[in-house]
């Protein structure tokens, strides 16, 4: 079996990356597991304390994987371009990996379940990644202990260097664009996962038609819907996320998630064994997504009005921004 790496965007949530590691030591393959982690430098003095406490932290010997690769930014990179650094890194010795932030703790089996997953549907041709997250939402999986969902969920996800190079070139507004003209396409996107249709409208209708769209997982999910993709997850989650707490930048602090979150069961076995009668998505399980997500609707309050895709489709672009004031974008 090939053992992906993990790779670690940390700044300076010290506690929660040495729980974290911690978590992925007591893993089944850990030994056979390279750890990429990437501190990035403090944006301002707020974050200088835990970043100093970070750094201590990853002074000491990091024991119980194959290998430890540590890089330390000296200038601010981001969450996002401390990923895209963090990627190439890892892809430039590896057809695989594995991706979390520092805030998410791990089942026994999660890095057993991700390995074996990117093994089993490496050439499938609809599956894009291996997730290690569920919601505890009634899903429909009958007998299976995997669900294919057409979502992305960065929480411990696995994915191929060979796949991920397909998304990285279609998530530009071009492609949305061009996709949008596609009146059935849009229509089921709508009926399955009306979050993923609001936030790409919300693009189509603010967006440079020359932009790059950033590789998070809302835009990936909008790329697997539009591909007819999905992504492989648990029955039991892998995965624990601790970062309701407030410390994040791209989750905001809310006390009753945070408690619902760390009080998720995670699955206790140290090994799997994949069970799924066949790769085929459930769009009830979809719509499960987006009926319980509390996503930012306030924001999205036209967006996700099928009207408002309608009158754009009917104007055309050019015509639709010039008319509703936000110019026309080239």
């Amino acid at each position: 079996m090939i053992y992906a790496p993990v790779i670690i965007i940390t700044c300076n949530r010290y506690e929660h990356l040495e729980r974290c590691i911690a978590s992925l030591k007591e893993n089944t393959y850990a030994d056979q597991t390279e750890l990429y982690i990437s501190v990035d430098y403090p944006p301002n003095d707020e974050y200088k304390e835990g970043w100093e406490k970070v750094c201590q932290l990853l002074q000491k010997p990091i024991a119980g994987f194959a290998g430890v690769h540590l890089y330390f930014q000296e200038t601010n990179l981001g969450v996002y371009e401390n990923y895209q650094f963090l990627r190439r890194a890892a892809f430039e010795n590896h057809d695989r990996l594995i991706y979390t932030e520092d805030d998410n703790e791990f089942a026994p089996n999660f890095l057993a379940y991700i390995d074996k997953g990117l093994e089993l549907y490496e050439n499938h041709p609809k599956v894009y990644g291996i997730c290690g997250y569920i919601d505890d939402y009634p899903f429909h999986h009958g007998e299976d202990n995997v669900i294919p969902l057409t979502d992305g969920c960065e929480w411990g996800m696995g994915i191929w260097r060979e796949k991920e190079a397909v998304v990285q070139e279609q998530l530009t507004m071009r492609t949305w664009i061009n996709a949008a003209k596609d009146v059935k396409l849009m229509k089921q996107l709508y009926k399955n996962r009306s979050r993923l249709f609001s936030r790409m409208l919300g693009r189509l209708i603010s967006g440079n038609e020359e932009q790059e769209l950033l590789n998070i997982d809302v835009n990936r999910g909008i790329f697997m819907a539009l591909n007819d993709f999905c992504a492989i997850n648990p029955v039991r989650t892998k995965v624990r996320n601790w970062g309701f707490d407030g410390s994040g930048q791209n989750i905001i602090g809310d006390r009753d998630e945070h408690v619902q979150h760390v009080g998720q069961r995670l699955d206790t076995d140290r090994d799997f064994e994949y069970k799924l009668d066949r790769v085929e998505v459930n769009h009830d399980n979809d719509r499960l997504l987006d009926s319980n997500d509390s996503w930012n609707r306030e924001q999205a309050k036209w967006y996700r009005d099928p009207l408002t895709y309608l009158v754009y489709r009917l104007l055309g672009r050019k015509l639709f921004l010039r008319l509703t004031h936000r110019g026309y974008m080239k």
